[in-house]
C-alpha cells in the first residue's frame, strides 16, 4: 500500500513549510507517491488509487468515481476549514467509515496566542505607547503618578476582569483556559459543546444575553458557521457596558460590525481585531489610528508553526489509523453540519 500526497504546483507559495513537513512525516509511515493535480481536477484521473491507504489532499478533489477506485483507502487528510469537506463525497466516506482528518486545528495555537495578545495589548494600550515612543515623544510625565491606562475603557490586568468567550473550540477553548489561568472569571458561549468540556476548560457556560450583560471583555472566536451569523447582534452590542472591550479573531461573521463600529467611533467601546467584515481594511477607514482600537491584518494563523502543526495533525492521525487506533482530528457528521448547513442554536448545556 502507499500514501498519496496530492498537491498543487504552487503549494509552497500558498502553504509554505507544509510540503516539507508532511513529506518528512509521511515517509516515516509508508511509501509516498506525490501527485501534482490542479484544484478541481479529479485525483483518480491523475493517479492509480487501487493501492492507496491514505490521501493527503492539498490539490484536486475526490469524487465518487475516485473512491470506487480506492478499495483500500483508510483515511483522507486535508486542511478542511469550514468548506474543505466539499472537495470530498462525504456520505460515501461515512458509509465506508473512512475518516476525514482535519488539519485546521493546527492553526489553533497561533490564532489563540494572537487573540490573547490583542486583548492584553488593548487593555494596556501597548501599541499606542510604542508608537508615541518611536515618534520621539519624551513621555514619563503622566496625569497620575501611578496610573497610565485610559480611564474611559476597560484597562489594567486581565485577571481582574470578567471575560466572555464566544466559541469554545480549538481556539476559544485555549483562550478561555489562559484567561482563567491569569485569574479572570471566564464565561463561555458555545451551544455545541458538552458540560464535561466546559468543566475541563474551567468555564461557566452561559447564554449570549447573560454574556453581554455581564462581561467587561468579550472575545469572539466563532468560525463563519450559518447559525452564528451576527449572533453578537446590534441589540446585544448596544447592551455592552460603556468602555467594554470586544476582541475578534477567526472571522467577523458572528458580529454586527456596523453596530460595533458605531460604538467604537463614539468612544463607547474598545476593539481588538485580527479580522474584519471588509478586508483589506481601507486605508482611510476610521477604525485606523484610534486610541481605543488595536488591530492586525488577519495574520493570527499565518505562522510557520501553524503550517507545520497542520501537517503533523494529519500525519499523526494517519499513523494512528495505520496502527488500528482511533484518530484525534476526525470530522464528525455533527461538525460538518454545524460548519455548513445547520442554522438552529440549541440551548447551552450548564
Amino acid at each position: 500500500m502507499a500514501i498519496v500526497f496530492a498537491r498543487t504546483k504552487n503549494l509552497e507559495r500558498t502553504w509554505p513549510f507544509v510540503p516539507e513537513a508532511l513529506m518528512a512525516r509521511l515517509n516515516e509511515l509508508d511509501e509516498v507517491r506525490v501527485v501534482q493535480v490542479e484544484r478541481g481536477a479529479a485525483l483518480g484521473e491523475a493517479t492509480n488509487l487501487s493501492d492507496v491507504s491514505c490521501i493527503a489532499l492539498f490539490g484536486g478533489v475526490l469524487t465518487e468515481a475516485c473512491l470506487a477506485k480506492a478499495p483500500g483507502l483508510k483515511a483522507i487528510g486535508a486542511v478542511l476549514d469550514n468548506w474543505g469537506h466539499r472537495s470530498c463525497p462525504v456520505d460515501t466516506l461515512f458509509e465506508r467509515d473512512i475518516p476525514m482528518i482535519d488539519g485546521t486545528r493546527g492553526w489553533a495555537p497561533s490564532v489563540a496566542e494572537v487573540t490573547l495578545a490583542l486583548t492584553l495589548n488593548a487593555l494596556r494600550m501597548i501599541p499606542h505607547w510604542h508608537k508615541r515612543m518611536a515618534a520621539g515623544e519624551r513621555l514619563w510625565h503622566f496625569e497620575y503618578a501611578q496610573f497610565c491606562d485610559h480611564p474611559e475603557f476597560v484597562n489594567g490586568t486581565l485577571g481582574s476582569k470578567t471575560v466572555g468567550v464566544m466559541g469554545l473550540g480549538q481556539i476559544g477553548g485555549r483562550v478561555a483556559m489562559w484567561c482563567g489561568a491569569l485569574g479572570a472569571r471566564v464565561l463561555g458561549y458555545d451551544p455545541f459543546i458538552s458540560k464535561t468540556r466546559l468543566d475541563e476548560l474551567g468555564v461557566e457556560g452561559v447564554e449570549m444575553d447573560e454574556l453581554v450583560d455581564t462581561c467587561e471583555v468579550v472575545i469572539a472566536t466563532i468560525p463563519p458557521t450559518p447559525s452564528a451569523r451576527k449572533i453578537l447582534s446590534r441589540e446585544r452590542i448596544y447592551r455592552l457596558r460603556k468602555g467594554a472591550l470586544v476582541a475578534i479573531t477567526t472571522r467577523a461573521h458572528a458580529v454586527d460590525m456596523d453596530a460595533l463600529r458605531e460604538r467604537i467611533l463614539a468612544n463607547e467601546l474598545a476593539g481588538a481585531f485580527d479580522v474584519y467584515d471588509n478586508e483589506p481594511v481601507p486605508t482611510d477607514d476610521l477604525l485606523r489610528n484610534r486610541v481605543n482600537v488595536v488591530h492586525t491584518p488577519h495574520i493570527a494563523g499565518r505562522t510557520r508553526d501553524a503550517n507545520v502543526l497542520a501537517a503533523h495533525v494529519i500525519a499523526d492521525d494517519f499513523a494512528r489509523i495505520l496502527k488500528g487506533e482511533a484518530p484525534v482530528a476526525r470530522l464528525s457528521r455533527d461538525a460538518i453540519a454545524v460548519r455548513g448547513e445547520r442554522v438552529d442554536l440549541p440551548a447551552m448545556t450548564r
